[in-house]
């Protein structure tokens, strides 16, 4: 009992350090073998890869094997007047088939185009796969900051609420000497009051986002790798919007998907527009026809063969307009097909470049923040310094201590959105992979300082 509590205690331990040395890259990892909606997408890539192996075969020679088996019994009635002089007696006769049959297409214009649409699409799955595996480390990373943000406020909600408790005493003590009005008194209550609502606010906050994070990948999320004190910053590179731009139109994969769509429904008019056009098929044919007779003792039995090549040319005529029709049809879909691919372009033009603004910009948000943070900290040094010397006044010292916990949480909030607009702009121009997410997962440490 004493080695299984031994044991016990071991591993509890090693559990809680793999707990709390959770990173964004090994929570990535969970959500990608516990997403349903990544494992989904992971099968229709599966599904998807099928399609362009249904479009070879129907130009792959069809060969097909038949067989029948017949046996039919006689007892005839009694003889009439009419065939008095036919011999009478019990019989059957049993009858076999057997035969082989191949069918090679040399012309057909629509399983050409077909093969073409089902290459499309099996490209199309392995698009579509990929837009959902960044799809996936987006929100991984996304519910990760998430995280953290809301421990950081949590961590500054409790930080202002022990300040103002300490303004709380000491302004009930001076009160309590003479030193200070009973104004000092309540505006400190209202300002403890008001923190510790923000707590409760907070702590909700963070039970649901680690809620929403361990839905997401079922890893624990009470102890997860904070960022670094120091975040490097760095811009895109090219730091030129109109290269980012290029990237996108080439590699975006959604984009991608979109336009191999549009040269499916190209690829359709020309299946419709086939409906007119002749096709030319080459047959050929074995069979065997045996046949055993036997009736009032008579009998006789056959075995025939029989084989055949030909050409088989069909010249489609009239069809009651339907070709026609689907002809209109297949031509009106690429429209759209093509007005959708449009309007996806534009789409992803527009989120890169915000993505790419975000970067630029983010890197500069946080450089400010940072220097406002400074200064809003030295402005609470000398708050509190000109507190004692008696030229600021309590009130003084609680705003000053509201804006320093709020720079704090302005800076925090900065350097989550800069790294998840690094993230972003990486999945605009099709380059989000597991090398770009451990790139971000390097600036973790190992516990908050």
């Amino acid at each position: 009992m004493t080695h299984f509590l031994k044991y016990s205690v071991i591993v509890a331990g090693l559990l809680a350090q793999q707990a709390w040395s959770a990173d964004l890259l090994q929570t990535w990892q969970a959500a990608r073998d516990y997403d349903a909606s990544y494992a989904a997408a992971r099968y229709a890539r599966e599904a998807g890869s099928e399609k362009k192996w249904q479009g070879i075969a129907p130009l792959l020679p069809q060969l097909n094997a038949s067989a029948s088996y017949s046996k039919t019994d006689n007892h005839p009635s009694k003889r009439s007047a009419s065939n008095i002089n036919s011999p009478i007696g019990d019989g059957d006769n049993t009858r076999k088939t057997q035969g082989i049959s191949l069918t090679q297409t040399v012309f057909d214009w629509a399983k050409f185009a077909n093969l073409s649409i089902s290459e499309q699409r099996s490209l199309i799955a392995e698009d579509q796969f990929r837009v959902a595996e960044q799809d996936l480390m987006l929100k991984v990373a996304t519910a990760y900051f998430d995280v953290l943000l809301a421990e950081d406020t949590l961590a500054f909600t409790q930080a202002a609420k022990t300040a103002f408790a300490r303004q709380l005493e000491q302004a009930k003590l001076s009160f309590k000497i003479g030193t200070a009005t009973v104004v000092d008194t309540y505006e400190a209550q209202a300002n403890y009051d008001n923190a510790s609502a923000q707590e409760i606010a907070a702590q909700n906050d963070l039970a649901i986002k680690r809620d929403a994070l361990r839905t997401l990948s079922s890893v624990d999320p009470q102890q997860l790798k904070p960022l670094g004190e120091t975040l490097p910053l760095s811009l895109p590179q090219p730091a030129q919007e109109d290269a980012w731009l290029t990237r996108a139109t080439a590699q975006n994969f959604e984009l991608a998907a979109k336009q191999k769509q549009y040269t499916i429904a190209k690829k359709e008019v020309e299946v419709s527009r086939a409906g007119h056009l002749p096709t030319l098929q080459v047959k050929a044919n074995w069979g065997r026809d045996t046949v055993d007779y036997r009736q009032g003792g008579g009998a006789y039995d056959t075995d025939g063969r029989s084989n055949s090549i030909a050409a088989e040319v069909v010249i489609p005529l009239f069809a009651g307009g339907g070709v026609q029709s689907q002809l209109r049809e297949k031509a009106a879909l690429a429209e759209q097909s093509r007005e959708e691919l449009e309007a996806t372009r534009r789409k992803v033009t527009q989120d890169t470049r915000a993505a790419f603004l975000n970067v630029s910009n983010g890197a500069a948000q946080v450089k400010a923040r940072e220097e406002t943070l400074k200064s809003v900290k030295s402005q609470l040094d000398a708050t509190r310094l000109g507190r004692e010397v008696g030229v600021r006044t309590s009130l003084d010292i609680l705003n000053a201590e509201r804006a320093y916990q709020d720079a704090r949480r302005n800076l925090a909030q900065a350097r989550y959105d800069y790294l998840k607009a690094r993230l972003r702009l990486a999945a605009q121009v099709g380059e989000l992979n597991p090398e770009v997410l451990a790139d971000i997962n390097r600036l973790l440490q190992g516990k908050r300082s």
